[in-house]
């Protein structure tokens, strides 16, 4: 596939058809995870892939952080909007599997760890496209990272974004860009 079609096919898919995902597909969109920059090159993301009961658990706790987001969407997005996400956020829409990206502890800080994590996630996002499938950058879990930790033998991680990954039920369109995002300097 072509990188520019998998930048602009990719999306935050939020239904996914009950299909399984492969596991040799996972394992490529992982291996392309772990090819992403990092600082010093230090290459400190984790990755955890869950499926059965403890992808159900996640998905308990996500739905549990639905309330923190709730006031921010009902200032974008409509009623049928916001009612779709809370659901979301409580069974990944029938995602089978969900990838959670952890950064290891540097000193450099967590704000070039949490760059490392989120190139990571990029790749996979892309990598999903590749495969056929889709997966949604969730933040809104990371409020109860402890607890997610816990569940995962994850303790001492930062926890950047759980992504539910599986076969998309319908193709999202593309929201329209919007304008006026790029300043050239020099030129």
């Amino acid at each position: 596939m072509d990188l520019q079609e998998a930048i602009r096919t990719r999306r935050s898919c939020r239904r996914y058809t009950a299909e399984e995902v492969a596991c040799e597909a996972l394992e490529r969109i992982v291996e392309a995870a772990t090819w992403a920059p990092s600082g010093k090159n230090r290459q400190n993301w984790r990755i955890f892939v869950v499926r059965g009961a403890a992808r159900n658990r996640i998905a308990e706790i996500s739905g549990r952080s639905f309330p923190f987001q709730e006031d921010s969407l009902r200032s974008l997005y409509p009623e049928k909007t916001v009612e779709f996400t809370r659901g979301f956020f409580r069974d990944f829409g029938g995602a089978p599997v969900v990838l959670v990206f952890y950064t290891e502890k540097t000193a450099d800080g967590p704000f070039v760890d949490l760059q490392a994590g989120a190139a990571a996630i990029e790749n996979a996002l892309l990598a999903c496209v590749a495969e056929g499938l889709q997966g949604c950058w969730m933040t809104g879990p990371v409020r109860f990272a402890e607890e997610i930790a816990e569940l995962l033998g994850a303790q001492g991680l930062d926890l950047v974004a759980v992504v539910p990954v599986g076969h998309p039920a319908k193709a999202a369109p593309a929201p329209p860009r919007r304008e006026n995002r790029i300043t050239w300097v020099g030129f």
